[in-house]
């Protein structure tokens, strides 16, 4: 394999990389119009201004007469519990603007329940109107109609925005997840992959390049004797072993000379 087919086999394995990865993003799109992050900062602005609004209205409005802190006197459980809903509902919509600007998910996942509880008394409320509104809430057929239409337009719409935050939040864990994988390691499997290609069959190196290796060589040997050398060193042994066999018949005779 030449170098060059190296160079576009790598790049092919890089674009399909990226091919794969330009597949598995989600969709980014609200509305067709607008993207997933700006579809969720409105709702959160929204959110909040109609709440503020709402709030405004019932500490200023004379329609409602139902004493408590607006008219001075002591504060009643209706106070309480408007004081409550907007405060929870005020402070989920902020965290939910924070964590569409700064892409923060788990940020979003209070405004999720809070709706999502808004929507299943909403649903109660519509079931109830539906089945006792003539009857025992004594609605006449227009406010009957009314107050199911504005329900059920609330209702839709808190669906509508709860679906676009649900998944703006799945999608960026999902991207969270994709760049996760750090790059460094694609480009060591590349760079290892080539080494591994470059030199498919290479012979093993040699023994002396091995680090921690010595060389050892045995230490050198006498050449052996020449016939002659040999013939007079066994005359000579043989001489020697005469001799001291001749020593040892005389002292043998000595020693028994001198015992008689």
């Amino acid at each position: 394999m030449s170098a060059g087919d190296l160079v576009a086999l790598i790049q092919g394995l890089l674009k399909s990389r990226n091919c794969q990865k330009m597949e598995v993003s989600p969709a980014n799109s609200c509305c067709f119009c607008l993207t997933l992050r700006s579809g969720t900062i409105l709702i959160g602005i929204g959110n909040c201004l109609l709440y503020l609004c709402m709030f405004t209205w019932y500490l200023t409005s004379s329609t409602i007469d139902t004493g408590g802190l607006r008219d001075g006197l002591d504060v009643t459980s209706l106070d309480i519990s408007i004081f409550s809903i907007f405060f929870v509902k005020t402070l989920v919509n902020m965290l939910l603007l924070v964590g569409a600007v700064k892409r923060i998910p788990s940020l979003t996942l209070p405004w999720l329940c809070a709706n999502a509880v808004s929507m299943m008394i909403a649903m109660v409320f519509i079931g109830i109107t539906i089945l006792f509104g003539t009857t025992k809430l004594n609605l006449n057929y227009n406010e009957y109609v009314t107050s199911l239409t504005i329900m059920g337009m609330v209702t839709g719409i808190n669906l509508f925005c709860w679906i676009v935050v649900f998944t703006f939040r799945k999608n960026l864990i999902m991207e969270a997840q994709i760049e996760r994988v750090p790059s460094e390691m694609e480009f060591s499997a590349v760079n290892n992959q080539q080494s591994s290609m470059l030199i498919p069959n290479a012979p093993p190196p040699p023994y002396n390049e091995i680090e921690g290796y010595k060389e050892c060589k045995p230490p050198p040997e006498d050449s052996p004797p020449e016939y002659e050398e040999a013939v007079s060193i066994s005359m000579l042994s043989s001489e020697c072993s005469n001799d001291s066999a001749k020593g040892l018949v005389l002292r043998k005779k000595s020693l028994t000379n001198n015992a008689v």
